[in-house]
């Protein structure tokens, strides 16, 4: 029984781990998915869905590890969104276990306060305080659009993760 609940524990893991893969590759191919020039953050939501239906070490982890490829994927300061939604994805967790029910529209409100934490803080870092002229282009034509296109696609990853945990929680439990 035990054998059983962990390969089905590590199957769980191992499909997190290959879509959460898939959607970074799709965040750093040119021209998928792109808008107007707009890419959205795919690993983002994903990190926000795995925290929602996970406990707090496993949302930390994903969370801190989609925020280190949102790194590799930019010219950011490695390790910046890396803490960023290592913290965001903890809270996340945190508050669905005690707090908030797990639905499409908690889902939409907290991954778009983790997305509006990490485009903010990234705008104030890495443009606002080094006093650029016409900074509000910036905002208005690369964090905002960007930002609104990651908080759409929050919703969307929570059936897939439920899922997955679903079925592979269910599988050991037999």
């Amino acid at each position: 029984m035990i054998r059983k609940k962990r390969i089905w524990v590590f199957a769980k893991y191992f499909f997190y781990s290959l879509v959460l893969v898939i959607f970074y590759a799709m965040q750093t191919t040119d021209g998928v998915f792109s808008f107007f020039g707009v890419r959205p953050l795919w690993v983002v939501p994903m990190a926000v869905a795995v925290a929602m239906c996970e406990n707090v070490l496993p949302a930390a982890v994903f969370g801190a590890v989609s925020g280190l490829l949102c790194d590799l994927g930019s010219q950011a300061l490695f390790g910046f969104n890396g803490l960023v939604m290592l913290c965001g994805c903890t809270a996340i967790a945190l508050l669905s276990l005690f707090l908030v029910k797990v639905n499409w529209k908690s889902a939409l409100l907290l991954g778009g306060g983790l997305a509006a934490l990490r485009a903010l803080l990234e705008f104030f870092f890495f443009y606002l305080i080094w006093g650029y002229e016409d900074i509000q282009l910036v905002f208005i034509h690369r964090v905002f659009p960007s930002f609104v296109y990651t908080v759409l696609l929050t919703p969307l990853f929570l059936p897939l993760v439920q899922k997955i945990k679903a079925k592979c929680d269910g599988k050991w439990k037999e």
